[in-house]
C-alpha cells in the first residue's frame, strides 16, 4: 500500500509540473547589441488579459514560470524602442519557451522628437532645439566644457573663452537647466574647470518658449551633466596629459537601488597654454588728416592653473509620486600668467615713414585663486503614474570668489635712432578681487489634460548680489627697472586706478504656457511677465559714489505653430520676444589697463536691447539622414556694442585708446541654418553644418567724456562651416575629424578676420570597453588666431590673438554594472514627452 500510495503521488506531481510553463529570453538594442534594462514584458492569454509582467534585469533577461499550458502573447516595450509582440505555445512536449535574443530598434520615427542614432552617440534634432550627447567627441577629451563647446554646430568660442550662437554674443549659458551663478564676467573662467567628461549631453535651444527666461537674445545653451540611473553600482577612472606640461585625473561613482540614486564625481585638472598677441595703432587730428603717430606691440604669454572640480547628489524615492533631491557642485582652483610685451612709440615724417621715440617693455605676472559653489534642492511631485501631471520646485545657491592681482613691471626707454637719450621705470600693483552670490527659486506646474490640450504655468525668481573692489598702487623710478615686493613701503595708492562697485539684481517672473494639438496641427501659445530691479554703487578713492537704480517690467510672449507634412517631416513658425540684460563688467566703472594700449571701463547706466525673434524650422528625417533647416529675423533696440575713442591717460597725458560699452543704436540680423546627418556604408557618420547670416547696425554718434564718438552705419553678410566626420574602424578604433571655418564678420566700428581650424581625434577600446584610450590634437594647423579691425575719426586700429596648439592623451577605466541601460530621469534638460509646440500624428 505505501508503494502504491507513492506512486500516484509521483504520478499527481508529473502532472502537475508538467502542466506549468515557463518563457524566458533576453531582449538587446538591436545596433549596439547590448543588453536593455528595465524594458517592460508582458505576457497576455489569447484574450489580452494580463497573466505575467515585470522588467528585464541588469543583463537584459524576463523569466515567467508557473504559466497554464496554452498560447500566449509576449509583448516587449520600452520607451524610445519599437515595440515587438511575439507568440508562443506551451504543451506538455513543449512546455518551456525560450527567446535566445530579442532585439529592440530604436523608434526613429517617436512622433515628439526625431532622434538621429549612431556611434554610441546620438544627435537629437527637433524643430525647436538641437540636443548634443558628446562621449563621441574625440577632441575634447582630457579637456573641459569650453572645449566641448568648440565643437558643437553654431557654437562658436573665442581664444578668450568669450561664447557665442549663431555669430550673436548675446547667449545664456546654463547648467542643468539653470544658470548656476554663471554670468558672462565669470562663464568662461568657470567653463575651463569642469572636465568634458562629466557632460552627458548640450542642449541647444536657439528660441525658447515662454516658460524659458527670455535672457539671451540668441538663446540658451543648456549643458547636462552626466546622471546615470542603472541598477548597482559603476562608474569609472580617467588620466590624461598633453604637450604643453597640463594634465588631468578624475573618477566618478554611481549607485541606484528602488529607494535612492546616488552619485559623486572629482577630478583635477593642471592647465598650461601658451599664446601670443599682436596690436598696431595709428592716431590723427581727424578723419581727412593724415596719420600723425603710432604705437605697435607684439607679446608672448604663458598661462597655468589647476583645479579641484567636485559633484555630488542623492535622490531618494520617498514614494511612488515623490522624489525629493539634495545636490552640489564646486571648483577651487588657482591660476597664474606672465607676459612680455613690446611696445613702440613714434610719429610719422612728412612721407609718411616711422620714427620711434620711446620702446616699452612691460613685463605682467598675475595670479589668483577662485571658487564656485553651487547647491541645489530639488522636489517632484507626480499627480499621476504616467508623469504627465506633476509639481516641480527646485532653490539653489551659488558664490563665486575670485582673488586675483597683476602686476606690471614697465621698463621706458627714450630714444633717437638707435640712441638711448634715458631711461625710466614704473612698477604697479593691482589686486582686482570680484565677490558674488545668487539665489533661485522655482517652481513648475504641468498637466498634460488630455493628449491633445497641456498647460503649463510656473515662477522664477533670481537674486544677484556682487561686491568688486578694486585698487592700484604705483612705484616711478629712473634706473634699471625692479619688480617690488607687493608689501614695499616705497608703493603708494593711485586714486584714478581705486573703486568699489556693488551691483544688486533682483528679477521676479511668471509664466503659462498652452499648448493644443489638432490632428496634424498643434499650438502653443505662452505669456511671461518679468519684474525686476538694479541697483549699483561706484565709490572712488575719495568715498564719492555714483549710485544709479532702475526697475522695469516687461512682458514676453511666445507662439509656436507646428504642422506635420508627415510621420517624418515638421515646419514649424515661431515668434519670442527676448533680451539681453548689461551685468557683471560690462557695468562696473573700473580703469583696466591691462593692455596698455587700452584703458577698458564699464558703465553703470547701460539698459537692455530687447529682442523679437522670429524663425520658420523645417525638419525631415530618413532612415540614414536627417535634415534641418532653419531661417530667422532678428530686430533689436538699443544694441549694447563696445565702443573705442581716442584720448589722454590723466596721469601721464600721453595718447591712449579708451574702450567702453553703450546703447548706441538699433540693429537687424537674419539667417539660415542647415544641418545634415549622413550614415554611410554603416562605419561612417557625417554632421555638416552651415549658418549663413547678415547683421545691419545703424550709424551712430554720442557723446563720451566730453568726445564725440561715432559709428558709420554698416552691414555685413558672414557665414561658418563645421563638418565632422567619424569612421569606425576594425579592432575597436573610431577616428574623427572635425574641420571648421568662419568667414569675416561685423564687428562695432570695424571687423573681425575669418579663420578656421581642425581637429583630430582617436579612441580606441579594450576589454569589451572597459578600457578606452583616447588621443586628440586640437588646431592641427595653428590657424585658430582672432585678428580684428576697428576704426574711428581719430584712430586705427589692429588687434591679433592666438594660442598654441595642444595634443592631448586620456585613458578611461570603467568599472561595475556599464551595461544596464539607463532609466529616464529628471536633469534639467529639455521636456521629452512633449517639446515645444509639438504635436502627435493622426490620420
Amino acid at each position: 500500500m505505501r508503494y502504491f500510495f507513492s506512486l500516484i503521488v509521483f504520478l499527481l506531481c508529473s502532472v502537475t509540473m508538467q502542466a506549468q510553463g515557463v518563457v524566458r529570453g533576453r531582449v538587446l538594442d538591436k545596433q549596439s547589441d547590448e543588453p536593455l534594462q528595465f524594458v517592460n514584458v508582458r505576457v497576455n492569454d489569447d484574450s489580452g488579459k494580463l497573466v505575467k509582467g515585470g522588467m528585464t534585469d541588469a543583463g537584459g533577461h524576463f523569466n515567467f514560470s508557473g504559466l497554464p499550458l496554452g498560447s500566449y502573447t509576449l509583448q516587449v516595450s520600452f520607451v524610445g524602442y519599437k515595440s515587438l509582440t511575439r507568440s508562443f505555445l506551451l504543451t506538455q512536449q513543449k512546455p518551456h519557451h525560450h527567446y535566445n535574443a530579442l532585439y529592440l530598434a530604436e523608434d526613429t520615427h517617436t512622433l515628439k522628437e526625431v532622434k538621429v542614432t549612431g556611434q554610441r552617440s546620438q544627435m537629437k534634432l527637433e524643430v525647436d532645439r538641437k540636443t548634443f550627447t558628446v562621449d563621441e567627441v574625440l577632441a575634447a577629451a582630457g579637456g573641459s566644457v569650453s572645449d566641448l563647446l568648440e565643437n558643437i554646430p553654431s557654437v562658436e568660442v573665442t581664444t578668450d573663452g568669450e561664447i557665442s550662437l549663431r555669430g550673436n554674443s548675446s547667449v545664456e549659458v546654463w547648467i542643468n537647466g539653470k544658470a548656476s551663478g554663471l554670468t558672462s564676467d565669470n562663464r568662461a573662467e568657470i567653463l575651463q574647470q569642469i572636465p568634458a567628461e562629466s557632460i552627458e549631453r548640450i542642449e541647444v535651444i536657439d528660441n525658447p518658449s515662454a516658460k524659458f527666461s527670455p535672457e539671451g537674445s540668441a538663446g540658451i545653451i543648456n549643458v547636462i551633466m552626466k546622471r546615470d540611473r542603472r541598477a548597482g553600482y559603476y562608474g569609472s577612472m580617467r588620466a590624461g596629459a598633453d604637450n604643453q606640461g597640463g594634465w588631468n585625473t578624475g573618477a566618478n561613482v554611481n549607485y541606484a537601488s528602488k529607494w535612492m540614486d546616488a552619485y559623486a564625481n572629482m577630478g583635477y585638472r593642471r592647465r598650461r597654454g601658451n599664446g601670443g598677441n599682436t596690436s598696431d595703432q595709428r592716431y590723427r587730428d581727424n578723419e581727412t588728416s593724415p596719420f600723425s603717430s603710432y604705437q605697435l606691440s607684439e607679446g608672448e604669454n604663458n598661462n597655468r592653473g589647476g583645479n579641484l572640480f567636485a559633484r555630488a547628489g542623492l535622490t531618494l524615492h520617498l514614494t511612488a509620486d515623490d522624489d525629493l533631491s539634495l545636490s552640489g557642485m564646486m571648483t577651487s582652483g588657482n591660476r597664474s600668467n606672465d607676459n612680455k610685451t613690446t611696445y613702440e612709440y613714434g610719429t610719422f615724417d612728412d612721407a609718411g615713414n616711422s620714427v620711434a621715440d620711446r620702446i616699452l617693455r612691460r613685463m605682467t605676472w598675475g595670479d589668483g585663486d577662485n571658487r564656485m559653489y553651487n547647491a541645489e534642492l530639488d522636489y517632484t511631485h507626480l499627480f499621476d503614474k504616467d508623469g504627465k501631471h506633476k509639481l516641480e520646485a527646485s532653490l539653489s545657491f551659488s558664490k563665486w570668489k575670485s582673488d586675483g592681482s597683476n602686476e606690471y613691471l614697465n621698463d621706458t626707454s627714450y630714444v633717437s635712432g638707435s640712441s638711448i637719450l634715458a631711461s625710466a621705470y614704473s612698477y604697479q600693483y593691482r589686486p582686482m578681487d570680484i565677490n558674488s552670490r545668487n539665489w533661485e527659486a522655482k517652481v513648475d506646474y504641468e498637466n498634460k489634460v488630455s493628449d491633445n490640450l497641456k498647460i503649463e504655468a510656473g515662477y522664477n525668481g533670481r537674486f544677484s548680489h556682487e561686491n568688486t573692489p578694486q585698487t592700484s598702487y604705483e612705484y616711478n623710478a629712473v634706473g634699471t627697472a625692479q619688480r617690488l615686493q607687493t608689501d614695499d613701503s616705497r608703493l603708494r595708492e593711485d586714486p584714478y586706478y581705486y573703486n568699489r562697485f556693488i551691483y544688486d539684481s533682483d528679477v521676479h517672473a511668471l509664466y503659462a504656457t498652452v499648448n493644443m494639438k489638432m490632428r496634424r496641427f498643434s499650438v502653443m501659445t505662452g505669456l511671461r511677465g518679468e519684474y525686476w530691479k538694479v541697483n549699483t554703487h561706484s565709490s572712488d578713492y575719495y568715498q564719492q559714489e555714483t549710485p544709479f537704480s532702475k526697475d522695469y517690467f516687461q512682458l514676453f510672449p511666445s507662439l509656436f505653430l507646428n504642422y506635420e507634412l508627415t510621420k517624418s517631416s515638421q515646419l514649424q513658425l515661431n515668434y519670442t520676444r527676448r533680451l539681453k540684460r548689461p551685468r557683471g563688467g560690462v557695468l562696473n566703472p573700473f580703469k583696466n589697463t591691462r593692455d596698455a594700449s587700452v584703458i577698458e571701463f564699464g558703465n553703470p547706466e547701460l539698459t537692455p536691447e530687447y529682442t523679437n525673434a522670429f524663425s520658420l524650422n523645417y525638419l525631415k528625417t530618413w532612415d540614414e539622414h536627417t535634415l534641418s533647416l532653419s531661417s530667422y529675423y532678428k530686430p533689436t533696440t538699443d544694441v549694447i556694442e563696445r565702443i573705442r575713442y581716442q584720448g589722454t591717460e590723466p596721469t601721464t597725458g600721453e595718447d591712449v585708446m579708451y574702450m567702453t560699452s553703450l546703447n548706441v543704436a538699433k540693429s537687424q540680423s537674419a539667417g539660415a541654418e542647415v544641418i545634415l546627418k549622413d550614415k554611410l556604408w554603416r562605419i561612417l557618420e557625417l554632421t555638416t553644418t552651415l549658418n549663413a547670416y547678415y547683421y545691419k547696425l545703424d550709424g551712430f554718434s554720442t557723446m563720451v567724456e566730453g568726445q564725440t564718438v561715432t559709428g558709420d552705419a554698416d552691414e555685413n553678410f558672414a557665414w561658418d562651416a563645421r563638418v565632422q566626420a567619424s569612421v569606425i574602424l576594425p579592432y575597436s578604433i573610431t577616428v574623427q575629424a572635425t574641420g571648421n571655418y568662419r568667414s569675416r564678420s561685423l564687428v562695432s566700428q570695424g571687423y573681425r578676420k575669418g579663420n578656421g581650424a581642425l581637429n583630430l581625434g582617436l579612441r580606441k577600446t579594450f576589454f569589451n570597453k572597459a578600457l578606452a584610450l583616447a588621443v586628440n590634437w586640437r588646431d592641427v594647423f595653428n590657424t585658430r588666431q582672432t585678428e580684428t579691425y576697428t576704426e574711428g575719426p581719430t584712430f586705427w586700429r589692429y588687434q591679433k590673438n592666438r594660442r598654441d596648439p595642444r595634443i592631448n592623451v586620456q585613458l578611461t577605466w570603467n568599472f561595475g554594472n556599464m551595461m544596464g541601460k539607463k532609466k529616464k530621469n529628471d536633469d534639467g534638460g529639455g521636456d521629452d514627452d512633449d517639446g515645444q509646440g509639438f504635436g502627435g500624428y493622426d490620420d
